[in-house]
This record gives structure tokens, C-alpha cells and sequence, in this order.
């Protein structure tokens, strides 16, 4: 069970003492602010470490005694201190060094003359949606059903793509149970709300709020099939079974890869885990900041 204040409660400013700053290794800014932030709020007495978001000892069992995980760096960096926070439900606070920088809520600046005070003042914590995707091997292929079955859960989205050979993959996709199509293209991508400006934006899809439950199926580059993206209800599963004879994988966050065969099922739906993010602006400054973004982007 999630130990912090669930999507619309407001924290207290006492409830946030321990912080772990998690920064971009190849940004030599990003390692210099946390250094940085760790000395301005160690003299307003608050106690925390400092580490790379890269660094493969960090396991969620580190960062369970934080209270705040503060993240620098883009929305790469966000991701991986999300993962790192979710077991735990531990808020995320992110910082944000990258081009766009859609899940990050204060800039550098922000960071160096308010961050105190506005973990003090306390904020809003902002519930986010994750999907939880399950491979699933055809029965055929080992001891019997659900041999080798893997789960992975995702901020932004999940995957199922060809890999090298620039061939065309066919994927049967089922929602709960029914058969909704077949796709023949590059792949499809399942995004949350808060996915929905990542990869599933630039393949055409629709852009969600972030704060809704909903998540999108959306076909990449797909061939005589249909090609709409379609937004479903977070009690929806969807089942995508792959038919190839050559490289498929399963992509998670754009961040983790697993190798599919012929006959393997992607099964994924909304996970009862949800990311949490402080939040200190007003949940409706979502759709200026979208603009203000893409508008930067081009």
C-alpha cells in the first residue's frame, strides 16, 4: 500500500525531511545542482543524498526511507526516478534540465531560490496511471500456460515493435477478450494519459490529461489496417498477440527491451500502482505548459 496522499491531497511541509536528488550523468549542470540544492536545503534542515538516475545499484529498497525523490534532467531522468519511487508510492519532484520536460514541474532556477520554501509550504500530489504488461508465451512454448511469464509496469508506455529488419510484424489485438483487429505495420503502442505527448503523440494519437485514467491503443505506421488511435476506459485489457518470423521486442518506457517470438501475448491494462508527482502549480496549468513546449520544439 502507497504510504503518501493519493491524486488532489496537499501535503504538509513537516512530512518531507529526507530527500534522495537523482541527476542526468551526462549533463555536468545537472550534477553540479544537485550538489547544489543538497547544500541550500541541508541549512533549512533537511537531510538527503544525492546519486546519478543511471546508477544500476539504485533499487527501489534504497530510497524507501525518502520522503521526496527530486529528479534533474529531462523526462528520461523523470522516468527512471518514477520507476525507482513506485513500489513505494514516494512522490517525485522533477527539475527540469531537458528539451521539453513534460512530467517536470520547476526549472533550475525555481529549484535554487524556492525549493525550500515550497517543500515547506507543502504542494498537491498529483496521481498519475501506470500500466502493468505481462508476456505471456504461448502454451506450446514450455511446462505449460504461464511458463516464463514476465511483468514490467510503465509510466508512459509500452511498445510492441519490430526490431532491425524493417519488415513488416502482424500483432491480433483483443480488447477483454474480444478480438478488435489485426495490425500489419511497425507496431503498437499502449500509452497512459501521461504517455500520450511521448511516442503516441508523434505516431498521431490524441492527447489525454494527464490526470485521467484512461490510455490509448495506438498502431504505428500501420499498413491496410486501421490506423485511428482509440482511447479506452481503465478497466480495459488489452491483449496483443505477435505472428512473425523474425526480431520483435516489447519496449517499456523506452527504456527496457524484451525479445517476443511468434505466438507470444503482450497482456497490459491499468495497474493498481499509480506514480505520484508534487505538484505546486494548478492542475489546469497542464495545457499552456503543453503549448508553451511543442512550441519551443519547433
Amino acid at each position: 500500500m502507497a504510504r503518501h496522499p493519493g491524486k488532489g491531497d496537499l501535503t504538509e511541509g513537516q512530512n518531507i525531511r529526507r530527500v534522495a536528488v537523482f541527476y542526468h550523468p551526462r549533463l555536468t549542470e545537472a550534477r553540479a545542482l544537485a550538489d547544489e540544492l543538497l547544500d541550500i536545503l541541508a541549512k533549512t534542515g533537511f537531510k538527503g543524498w544525492a546519486r546519478s538516475a543511471w546508477d544500476e545499484e539504485t533499487t527501489s529498497d534504497n530510497v524507501d526511507d525518502r520522503d521526496l525523490l527530486i529528479s534533474i534532467g529531462g523526462d528520461g531522468t523523470m522516468l527512471r526516478v518514477s520507476h525507482l519511487a513506485l513500489p513505494s508510492g514516494i512522490p517525485v519532484l522533477g527539475v527540469n534540465m531537458g528539451r521539453v520536460g513534460f512530467m517536470n514541474e520547476i526549472n533550475p532556477e525555481e529549484a535554487r531560490q524556492d525549493l525550500p520554501r515550497l517543500l515547506t509550504a507543502g504542494g498537491r500530489i498529483e496521481r498519475r496511471a501506470t500500466l502493468q504488461a505481462e508476456i505471456v508465451p504461448p502454451a506450446e512454448s514450455g511446462n505449460g500456460e504461464g511458463d516464463g511469464r514476465r511483468t514490467y509496469f510503465a509510466l508512459n508506455d509500452v511498445v510492441v515493435a519490430r526490431g532491425r529488419v524493417a519488415r513488416v510484424i502482424r500483432i491480433e489485438a483483443r480488447i477483454d477478450g474480444d478480438l478488435f483487429t489485426v495490425y500489419k505495420g511497425d507496431g503498437v503502442i499502449i500509452a497512459t494519459a501521461t504517455g500520450s505527448t511521448s511516442y503516441s503523440m508523434a505516431a498521431g494519437g490524441p492527447i489525454l490529461n494527464p490526470l485521467t485514467d484512461e490510455f490509448v491503443l495506438n498502431p504505428v505506421t500501420s499498413h491496410l489496417t486501421i490506423s485511428n488511435a482509440l482511447v479506452l476506459p481503465p478497466s480495459s485489457v488489452i491483449d496483443l498477440t505477435v505472428s512473425t518470423d523474425h526480431e520483435v521486442i516489447m519496449s517499456i518506457d523506452g527504456q527496457i527491451e524484451a525479445d517476443l517470438r511468434d505466438g507470444y501475448t503482450v497482456s497490459a491494462t491499468i495497474s493498481p500502482n499509480a506514480a505520484r508527482f508534487l505538484r505546486f502549480q494548478p492542475p489546469g496549468r497542464f495545457y499552456s505548459t503543453v503549448t508553451e513546449r511543442l512550441t519551443r520544439m519547433e
